[in-house]
C-alpha cells in the first residue's frame, strides 16, 4: 500500500490578489512509508478569518507548526495541545510589525488572529507496518473527506452543508483568547484501504462538496479531473453560479494506491 503525491489547488477570493489569500496548506511527504521505516505523512489546511488581523500569517504559522512540530494525536491532551500552540502563538507574535502599526491596527492585532485548522497524518499501523492508518484533528470548518469504493465514507468534522455558518470554532493566536480551544477540538482515526481518496478542503469548497454529495452527485470525481490550469476557471464558474461562496478556496487531494 502506498500514497500518491498530493495535489494542492488554491485560489483567493474573486477580486483579491494572490498575496491576499488567507488560507494555507502544507504537506510533508516522505517518498515511502510503512515497511520502509514508520515515516509519517503530515498534511495541514488552515483558513484565516479575514475579520482578524494578520490572519494570513496565522494560517501559515499553524500549518507550518502541524507539519514541522508533530502533535502526538494518539496521546493528545489539553496540556500538550496548549504547549504546542504556545510556540505557534509566539511565532505569530514575532512576525507582526508592532512598531509600524497605527494605534487602531495595534488594538486589533492585540486581540489576535483567528483560523480554522485541519491536520491529517498517515503512517504505518503499529501492529502491522504493511498497513496504513490515518489520524486527523480539526478545529473549525475545514473538512476531511474520505472516499472509498465510489462512496463518501467519512466527512470530518462536519457532515452536512447546513452546519456551515458565520461563527465556526477557530484557533486564536492570542493565548488570552484561546482558553476554550480544547472543547472545540475534534479527532478521528481509521485504517486506510487501497483505492481510498483523501480530500482536505477549506470551508467554501467543503460546503460545495457536501451539497453536491447530498444531491446524489460524486463531487470527488470533479476534483480529480482538475489540474492547476483548469482549477481557477472552474472555481470562478461555481462562484458566479452561486454554487460556491466567494471565499479563499483550497483543496489537497491524496490517493492511496
Amino acid at each position: 500500500m502506498a500514497l500518491r503525491p498530493p495535489k494542492r489547488l488554491w485560489l483567493p477570493k474573486t477580486g483579491n490578489r494572490p498575496d491576499e489569500y488567507e488560507d494555507a496548506a502544507l504537506a510533508v511527504y516522505p517518498q515511502r512509508i510503512g515497511v520502509s521505516g514508520r515515516r509519517t505523512v503530515r498534511v495541514a489546511v488552515a483558513d484565516g478569518a479575514s475579520e482578524s488581523a494578520f490572519a494570513r500569517e496565522w494560517a501559515n504559522v499553524l500549518t507550518d507548526a502541524f507539519v514541522d512540530r508533530p502533535l502526538d494525536l494518539c496521546g493528545l491532551t489539553e496540556e500538550s495541545l496548549y504547549a504546542w500552540l504556545a510556540v505557534a502563538q509566539a511565532e505569530w507574535h514575532d512576525c507582526v510589525p508592532w512598531d509600524r502599526l497605527p494605534w487602531h491596527g495595534e488594538a486589533k492585532a492585540r486581540a489576535g488572529a483567528f483560523a480554522s485548522l485541519l491536520g491529517l497524518t498517515v503512517s504505518a499501523a503499529p501492529d502491522d507496518p504493511r498497513q496504513l492508518r490515518w489520524q486527523a484533528v480539526a478545529v473549525g470548518d475545514s473538512c476531511l473527506f474520505i472516499v472509498r469504493g465510489g462512496r463518501l465514507q467519512l466527512s470530518f468534522p462536519l457532515e452536512d452543508a447546513a452546519q456551515f455558518d458565520n461563527t465556526p470554532d477557530l484557533v486564536c493566536s492570542n493565548p488570552a483568547n484561546a482558553g476554550e480551544l480544547w472543547e472545540c477540538v475534534r479527532r478521528g482515526s481509521g485504517q486506510c484501504a487501497a483505492g481510498d481518496l483523501f480530500i482536505l478542503a477549506s470551508d467554501a469548497l467543503a460546503c460545495w462538496f457536501l451539497s453536491r454529495n447530498a444531491a446524489g452527485e460524486k463531487p470527488w470525481e470533479t476534483l480529480l479531473t482538475l489540474n492547476a490550469s483548469g482549477w481557477a476557471a472552474w472555481v470562478e464558474e461555481q462562484r458566479r453560479g452561486g454554487a460556491m461562496r466567494n471565499d479563499d478556496t483550497t483543496a489537497v487531494v491524496i490517493a492511496v494506491a
